[in-house]
């Protein structure tokens, strides 16, 4: 991705501008992040602490994935701590490479474009490692995470900053709230065991109120699992945050007499990637049953359509801060289009065309390989203009 010397521009005057509404952060959190700041020695770069942390997702998520690789059973006691700790110290890490820029006088457009562009993939390797720990399966469950829990809410806070200029989390957010919940239901997964995420709703009610329980709530939602009420209830706060999403873009854009369809379309990109994921799940499952690469290689898949996501958002943000148009149909999307058109071909055809895993292995390493040589030229041409360093910090003079 080649960017023009009107967008280089642009980009170096840009000035981040974030709200943090959250009640947590503001009287618990901030307190702690400022407390571990005076650790952190003075000529640590801001990215390196962004990586720090990521580095740290990653690792949990290899580790997750040596014990649980189809996203079910029992993980060790000690792992499932680690996810925790491992969570919340990328939290810490994401929060103090802000304040480190600040104190450091080193804050750069290219330091909110990598933190942003980290954030996107710890959201898909912490959703796989929140799947095991949740024993989602390879079926539904662990999409529904993924796609609504995740990706919509990270696109939708992305795509609200990229038309109104600011990056606005409300008195409940993931990033706050959300991540100290997930941190805290590892710790009690630790405590009471990884099968608890499987009990049904009627195995929590005391054998004496099970009558009163049994005559009040629906068989259904007695008869649903611990991971199905919880990713069912954490899809629904998304949706709603979303549309507070939408509702303050819409209010920018009337005060400025602004058209309102550009903006909104700007979803669909969002949209693309959930249908086309979709349709490949439902035709490869169709057609191969269990034999399917979603349920044969689910991290593999998920990853994959991860590092799309993942370079999509950093394309917009880019183009928030270049002050350029983002269109619909981007290049890391194609391949994703490409796959689903194959599956749907092999469905209706009821014939094989090529094997599935040899799809998904080509699939894989282009995405990776192509997400690769994006990170390496938008660094570079950063760097350049801006005349910086990505993981150091330049001498004062």
């Amino acid at each position: 991705m080649k960017l023009s010397e009107k967008s280089l521009f642009n980009l170096s005057k840009h000035k981040y501008s974030g709200i943090d509404d959250s009640l947590l952060a503001k009287y618990v959190l901030q307190k702690y992040w400022n407390f571990a700041l005076k650790f952190l020695p003075l000529n640590i770069a801001p990215n390196l602490v962004t990586l720090t942390g990521t580095i740290a997702i990653v690792v949990t998520f290899l580790i997750v994935a040596y014990y649980s690789p189809f996203l079910t059973g029992t993980l060790p006691t000690w792992l499932y701590v680690l996810c925790g700790l491992s969570l919340f110290f990328y939290q810490t890490m994401d929060n103090l490479d802000g304040k480190q820029a600040r104190r450091t006088n080193s804050s750069s457009a290219l330091g909110q474009l990598f933190d942003h562009g980290c954030d996107s993939l710890v959201c898909m390797f912490q959703s796989l490692s929140q799947a095991s720990v949740g024993q989602y399966g390879t079926g539904s469950l662990a999409l529904v995470q993924l796609f609504i829990a995740t990706f919509l809410p990270f696109w939708m806070a992305t795509w609200e900053e990229y038309h109104t200029g600011t990056l606005h989390l409300g008195k409940f957010n993931g990033p706050d709230e959300g991540i100290i919940i997930i941190v805290l239901s590892c710790f009690v997964t630790a405590y009471f065991g990884g099968d608890i995420w499987v009990q049904k709703l009627s195995y929590f009610i005391p054998k004496s109120q099970e009558s009163m329980w049994i005559s009040i709530l629906p068989q259904g939602l007695l008869q649903l699992q611990l991971n199905q009420l919880t990713v069912s209830l954490l899809a629904i706060p998304c949706i709603i945050t979303c549309y507070f999403n939408i509702q303050n873009v819409v209010k920018h854009l009337r005060a400025k007499n602004q058209p309102i369809f550009p903006a909104i379309k700007h979803i669909l990109v969002w949209v693309l990637v959930f249908t086309f994921s979709l349709s490949w799940y439902y035709t490869s499952t169709s057609f191969y049953n269990l034999s399917s690469v979603w349920h044969q290689y689910p991290r593999t898949t998920q990853y994959t359509i991860g590092i799309i996501f993942g370079e999509l958002v950093s394309r917009l943000i880019i183009a928030h801060m270049c002050h350029d148009s983002y269109a619909i149909i981007q290049k890391p999307i194609i391949p994703l289009i490409l796959i689903s058109i194959f599956s749907n071909l092999t469905f209706y055809l009821q014939r094989e065309l090529v094997p599935e895993y040899i799809l998904l292995f080509i699939f894989t390493i282009y995405c990776s390989i192509q997400y690769s040589l994006f990170v390496r030229d938008i660094v570079k041409q950063l760097c350049a203009f801006l005349k910086i360093k990505c993981f150091s910090i330049a001498k004062q003079h």
